[in-house]
């Protein structure tokens, strides 16, 4: 039998449910720091949740929990651990792998983020409240040293601009993957653990136009300004969605002659 995608395993609504209660965990004990005590150079403990605890909250028999999970973990959403005890034999838990390494936004990323805010909170001559977006825009325009190149005639000059995007979204402190349609035209950025996720939950009308206009400066400034950007925010509790798509129709690009 042919391995199943993760968009297959993430279909059933039971596992879903189960990487909300071990998003649910993490975050738990994220808020009450409740980390475990480990060694310096190991980090801190990741928390998570036993077969038994995942079937008793979700109400399933203990067999059917450790088959949910154990398909989540073979498609890389969900991890397992070995937890030693006092006494007995290691306790096997669940952990959500998203909390392998939360998104940080670097230092400079921050103050630059900061700077964004003011701008967007700031009133305009006329009285108005800036413009989260354009002033995403033009923190990515302001900082652009060169021309923007012409627009993308093939799909491989076109991903390479996405990513100069995606690079842009990684110093940020996301941690984007990518997805294509309409043979490559269209790219969708799957981005886990917003480093802003507290704001942008409070106010997901300044933080995720701030973001949106970062993206759409950096099409622009590589030559894709006509192409469209749409940011889904919040597609699940912590995962949002970016989609660009480029205006400009494709050619095949001409062989290398040796």
């Amino acid at each position: 039998m042919a391995a199943s995608t993760r968009s297959e395993v993430m279909a059933s609504s039971t596992r879903r449910a189960i990487i909300d209660l071990l998003a649910a965990a993490a975050d738990t004990a994220d808020s009450t720091g409740d980390v475990g005590a480990v060694g310096a150079e190991r980090g801190p403990e990741r928390h998570g949740l036993s077969a038994a605890e995942v079937g008793s909250a979700l109400d399933l028999h203990v067999t059917t929990a450790r088959f949910h999970l154990e398909r989540l973990v073979a498609v890389g959403v969900v991890e397992s651990l070995q937890r030693r005890g006092a006494v007995g034999r290691p306790r096997k838990i669940y952990v959500d792998a998203r909390s392998r390494r939360p998104g940080l936004a670097s230092a400079e990323a921050l103050q630059a983020f900061t700077e964004l805010l003011t701008s967007a909170w700031s009133a305009a001559e006329d009285g108005t409240p800036g413009d989260p977006e354009r002033a995403g825009e033009r923190w990515v325009r302001e900082r652009a040293e060169e021309p923007a190149p012409p627009v993308a005639g093939t799909r491989g000059a076109w991903l390479g601009k996405v990513g100069m995007a995606v690079d842009l979204l990684d110093e940020w402190g996301y941690q984007p993957e990518l997805g294509t349609s309409a043979g490559g035209r269209t790219v969708e950025l799957t981005l886990h653990d917003c480093p802003f996720l507290t704001m942008a939950r409070a106010h997901p009308e300044i933080v995720c136009g701030i973001h949106r206009g970062l993206i759409r400066g950096t099409m622009a400034a590589v030559g894709e300004d006509g192409a469209d950007v749409e940011l889904r925010p919040f597609v699940t509790d912590r995962t949002c969605s970016a989609r660009l798509t480029t205006a400009a129709t494709f050619h095949r690009a001409a062989p290398q002659r040796t």
